[in-house]
């Protein structure tokens, strides 16, 4: 689908801050072109602009714009750092790509389950060229069933992980990490591969056995791999974003591809997932952010679902000011509470979540302290006091 005219997030922000927001999709219609040249005829503060994009996960949507509509006020040396800096970023692309492709060719030879999502698949999903995404590791999702042998194949090929086979092949929920990190010894490139029991910032547990059934293929560097199903990846990001406060603009980005240009959403069976989630109200957020920062056009009874939730408008309106004012959003330990709760439609349901959240045991907590395995449950009472410990000034991102 087109976006919309500009939207007035842009004309309120700072002049880099604008700029990034026009940049941050993939095709820029005519408004947002006048709109750019017109923000370029001003005073830009060029290594701001460049951090900014840096932070924000935009540089190569930044390069590719400027290119576009032909810049000639930029310093030269800006576009020169500015080229350099997105060489590097196809190269790493490049890079981890490969590496994803010999890292799934080896799992369908072993018949593991598995569906590569964000990084490179993402890149080419919503801009059809994984160097047009900034990303420094790969992500796949596996049933937690399979992580042992999933596990064996990473160390076959040459990666070593964070975590011993044992904790790979539990079950039991309070053995299991946040994600399970491989790091490959010659290279460095990192892979995450996550489960359903890993995937704890879905209210719900997902179903990733049948995610992955309804999983398609998409090409990537000539070969054929696995992909969501356009619906699930929505309330894959939907999810991502809201765990990360929706910090970053590529994120929001990434969402309105999706969202707007996906011609197969089922947008009933997506709503329905969500409802049986808990994450409608994520989701209502993230496509709150998509239309009203970048202007996603929505189908009509979408977008008219997301404007009757007032929680939403309230908590996008405060990161949409984050992102115009630089503040971080939310601070402190409270606000950040308040925002969990509020994640879900329902108090008990958000209590229950961000309960389980602030006591469930992450990688952070068991590298805090090493308490014997018979008292492995005093990481639930530890992890509160780690959570207040690292945001009560507000300064920690999250």
């Amino acid at each position: 689908m087109e976006r919309r005219a500009v939207g007035d997030s842009a004309k309120q922000a700072s002049a880099e801050m604008s700029v990034l927001i026009c940049c941050a999709r993939r095709k820029l219609n005519s408004a947002w072109c006048d709109r750019l040249r017109s923000l370029l005829q001003s005073d830009i503060d060029w290594p701001a602009l460049i951090s900014l994009a840096q932070e924000n996960g935009l540089l190569p949507f930044v390069c590719e714009h400027l290119r576009e509509i032909g810049v000639d006020r930029a310093p030269e040396e800006v576009l020169s750092q500015l080229r350099d800096e997105n060489q590097q970023n196809a190269m790493r692309a490049l890079v981890l790509s490969a590496e994803l492709a010999r890292i799934a060719e080896r799992f369908a030879k072993q018949e593991i389950p598995f569906v590569p999502y964000k990084g490179p698949m993402l890149g080419v999903r919503a801009y059809g060229n994984p160097a047009l995404r900034q990303f420094d590791d790969l992500d796949i999702v596996v049933p937690q069933r399979c992580m042992a042998e999933a596990h064996d194949e990473m160390i076959a090929l040459g990666y070593e992980s964070k975590v011993g086979r044992d904790r790979c092949a539990t079950m039991n929920a309070r053995d299991i990490p946040g994600e399970y990190v491989f790091v490959h010894k010659t290279s460095r490139s990192m892979a995450e591969l996550h489960t359903e029991m890993t995937l704890r910032h879905f209210p719900v547990r997902p179903d990733v056995e049948a995610m992955i059934q309804r999983s398609g293929r998409i090409a990537m560097n000539g070969r054929e791999v696995p992909a969501f199903a356009s619906g699930d990846e929505l309330l894959m990001l939907a999810v991502h974003g809201a765990k990360d406060f929706w910090a970053r603009l590529i994120w929001v980005a990434d969402f309105a591809e999706i969202a707007s240009c996906s011609v197969d959403i089922s947008w009933d069976r997506v709503l329905a997932e969500a409802r049986r989630l808990k994450l409608t109200r994520m989701l209502k957020l993230g496509l709150w952010l998509a239309s009203k920062i970048l202007g996603a056009e929505l189908p009509k009874e979408i977008a008219a679902m997301m404007e009757t939730d007032r929680a939403v408008a309230r908590i996008g309106g405060g990161i949409r000011a984050g992102f115009i004012d630089g503040k971080e959003s939310p601070e402190g330990i409270l606000r950040r509470s308040l925002y969990r709760i509020r994640m879900t439609e329902s108090l008990g349901d958000g209590l229950r979540y961000w309960t389980r959240l602030s006591t469930a045991p992450a990688e952070e907590d068991w590298n805090m302290v090493d308490v014997p395995k018979p008292l492995a449950a005093s990481y639930s009472l530890l992890r509160p006091l780690r959570l207040w410990r690292k945001y009560r000034s507000g300064a920690a991102r999250g």
